[in-house]
């Protein structure tokens, strides 16, 4: 038996966990350069809007600093030889904090992309040419502040405080709130890839279909079946007991339907009519 501080493991056990800890390390080293060389080129690029840049560069960096401390924590697992200790941070705390402060920042970063997508889908006329950097000044101290606030609060327990708690309820009702103005503000060309997808989908799912029949069907005779497959309408997917069922045939919100092999130019149309119904 081999004793830590707190727990105590069976050789096995502890073989297990320097084997993750050995794994874990390579990543890192592998995953570490990677983020440097993100963070860089999103540093030096000028196509993207300042507010994306800025976003991008908050994530790239919250990347890099927790995947740093998990290299840390990873490399004492093995210079004190006791990976239970060095995943705890009962050595040092501080590394400990600091990994949480980038989970908690990284975490941040969905947030304020919505919130800035809505804004450049709001105005949509106006929104590449206000390149200021207003709308970074304002989130960038909020993020930070409630992001060492939740790491210098949390515990290594798992034991959530009162704030804790209030902030996971405030972040819940917050994501929900910005899921239905995104459902709302959705572009019409996102909502027409989405239709695709599913009826490029449905017609793959039936092309299996028909195969796994055919493959069936040399063993033994299904007469009934594979006539129903064959007969079955274009679009559709034939599943027992030969039903066919539309994948994506209309627009869910406006009734309309979908893109007609004919009539293309007239769906586009439609949706830019549409979005500039909504721009207006």
């Amino acid at each position: 038996m081999s004793t830590s501080n707190t727990t105590s493991t069976t050789d096995f056990e502890q073989f297990l966990l320097f084997l993750c800890g050995a794994v874990e390390l390579l990543i890192h080293f592998v995953g570490i350069p990677l983020s440097i060389a993100n963070l860089i080129l999103v540093a030096r690029t000028s196509v993207i809007h300042p507010n994306m840049k800025f976003i991008l560069l908050f994530q790239s960096f919250a990347v890099l600093l927790r995947g740093f401390c998990r290299l840390v924590i990873c490399l004492f697992k093995f210079i004190l030889w006791d990976p239970i200790s060095a995943e705890m941070g009962l050595f040092f705390p501080a590394i400990m904090k600091i990994g949480f402060f980038g989970i908690y920042s990284r975490n941040y970063v969905p947030h304020i992309l919505i919130i800035e997508r809505i804004l450049a889908t709001v105005f949509v006329r106006t929104y590449e040419q206000h390149r200021g950097f207003l709308f970074t000044m304002i989130w960038l101290p909020f993020a930070l502040t409630i992001s060492v606030y939740i790491a210098f609060t949390s515990q290594a327990e798992s034991v959530q405080p009162l704030a804790n708690l209030l902030t996971t309820f405030v972040e819940f009702v917050i994501g929900t709130v910005e899921m239905a103005i995104f459902h709302q503000l959705c572009h019409p060309f996102l909502k027409r890839d989405f239709y695709q997808f599913l009826n490029s989908f449905g017609e793959v799912f039936g092309r299996c279909w028909r195969s796994f029949l055919h493959r069936n069907h040399r063993i033994g005779d299904q007469p009934a079946t594979n006539a129903a497959v064959r007969t079955a309408p274009h679009g559709t997917v034939a599943s027992p007991p030969a039903v066919a069922v539309g994948i994506a045939q209309r627009d869910l919100i406006s009734g309309k339907a979908l893109i007609d092999q004919l009539k293309s130019d007239e769906h586009f149309a439609m949706l830019n009519q549409a979005w500039e119904m909504k721009s207006n």
